[in-house]
């Protein structure tokens, strides 16, 4: 068998770049398989099984981009199951990004139903849960403009016979298997939900367009594909169609919506009052400054660590991570106290499971005053308070310069990104208005 080092020299992969066991895996197939003129190759799951010396379903399930392996993204690659036995790995795009949360509009309150008991609105950890509590508040019915829907389909199931045209030619995809997370009927409207608990840039079209099909083909009404990401008291939808039904990356966004169970209580007075009574303290020691843009995915790794800990490869490969974000994220998490690390396995620290456990606003509260406890965001959120406005990337480096980090000039800079996107974040949460339905 091949060593990894061999690979990497074949391959010409740079030391620096870190790789997985899916990405040696496909190394070791690309050693075996090319690609013909039309920029396609067929691959059996025997085949794949018996080249990577791994499962195919684990070699096949790219989730989001961050999730191909290495030679998929040199190459410009993707993979889609054309039946339960064979592959089709060709320069075709796969992927649709997610719009900016906040193009999304104001967050809709609809009230969780007094009566149910077995399901806590407060305690949702898993994507079973969120869809529970997105068809029992009638979340979904709103967002989707019909009346009441009821569960019809759902779990593991055939795609059918379907005829596929990608960028490398024209395909049919005979009896694929394909999983449908819900399927909720109206008297005008099917609604095949995909939905998800953690939060990434964009996903594999894949996931919607196999049940689009599918039932589109055999149904009278309308089906609409709808993804729902559930994540820190937010449900954050999104209906797609197909412009095009032969073309996977036809997909285009009809409408987008977020709702809360929990109507926020986060204000600008609730703000300043924090800036007045939290306690600045010392720099945490060994820990670097945070190089995380998004706050909200930060939140979402701590999400994914409340019923286990997970070593740096699952996070890497299950979350939508690339290694090095992985490093930012958990780097991140861990500078607010929130997890730690006992030989490369994270998990939640006793404040970060109480803050995790808490209920929404709680939970926000708590977050908020992690982040002022740390001299820069504090000086910074102050700054947003008297001008009305979260302060711009030369205004926060001339902060993080007066304060007492020991940073490059050119650290400061870059860090400043993560610190005007966390405030972002803070920003948007106590100003954005929320709707009551």
């Amino acid at each position: 068998m091949t060593s990894e080092a061999e690979l990497r020299t074949l391959f010409g992969v740079k030391s620096s770049q870190t790789l997985g066991r899916n990405d040696y895996g496909w190394l070791r197939v690309f050693r075996h398989k090319q690609l013909n003129d039309a920029g396609f190759f067929r691959i059996t799951a025997t085949e794949l099984k018996e080249l990577s010396l791994r499962e195919p379903r684990l070699m096949a399930k790219h989730d989001s981009t961050a999730a191909r392996p290495w030679i998929f993204k040199e190459l410009g690659l993707n993979i889609i199951p054309l039946s339960r036995f064979e592959y089709l790995v060709g320069k075709f795009d796969l992927f649709a990004k997610f719009p900016e949360p906040e193009t999304l509009g104001p967050v809709r309150y609809m009230p969780f139903p007094d009566d149910i008991e077995s399901l806590n609105p407060i305690d949702i950890t898993s994507e079973s849960a969120a869809l529970n509590a997105s068809a029992l508040s009638h979340i979904l019915d709103d967002f989707l403009e019909t009346s009441t829907l009821q569960a019809t389909v759902a779990g593991r199931m055939s795609t059918g016979s379907i005829d596929v045209h990608l960028a490398c030619g024209d395909f049919q995809v005979s009896k694929a298997q394909m999983e449908i997370d819900a399927g909720l009927e109206s008297a005008d409207v099917l609604g095949l939900i995909e939905a998800k608990n953690h939060l990434s840039d964009d996903f594999n079209i894949r996931q919607l367009y196999f049940p689009f099909r599918r039932f589109s083909q055999s149904l009278s009404k309308p089906v609409a594909p709808v993804y729902q990401v559930y994540s820190n008291g937010i449900f954050h939808l999104y209906r797609f169609d197909f412009d095009d039904v032969l073309r996977p990356e036809s997909i285009r966004l009809v409408k987008s919506a977020r709702y809360t169970l929990t109507p926020s209580s986060i204000t600008l007075d609730v703000i300043d009052k924090l800036l007045k009574t939290v306690p600045i303290m010392a720099e945490p020691e060994a820990i670097p400054f945070p190089q995380a843009d998004s706050f909200a995915r930060v939140i979402n790794l701590c999400e994914q660590l409340q019923d286990s800990e997970l070593s740096v490869e699952a996070i890497t490969e299950n979350y939508d991570f690339t290694s090095r974000q992985t490093n930012y994220y958990t780097g991140a998490a861990k500078y607010l106290g929130l997890v730690n690390d006992t030989n490369r396995m994270w998990s939640l620290t006793d404040f970060g499971a109480k803050v995790m456990a808490s209920e929404r606003n709680d939970r926000n509260v708590a977050l908020i005053k992690a982040l002022l406890r740390h001299e820069v965001f504090h000086a910074v959120l102050a700054r947003a308070l008297e001008r009305g406005e979260v302060p711009d990337r030369a205004t926060i480096v001339s902060i993080m310069e007066a304060s007492n980090l020991e940073l490059s000039q050119s650290t400061v800079t870059r860090r400043a990104g993560t610190v005007l996107s966390w405030l972002q974040w803070v920003w948007s949460l106590a100003t954005t208005e929320e709707l009551k339905l």
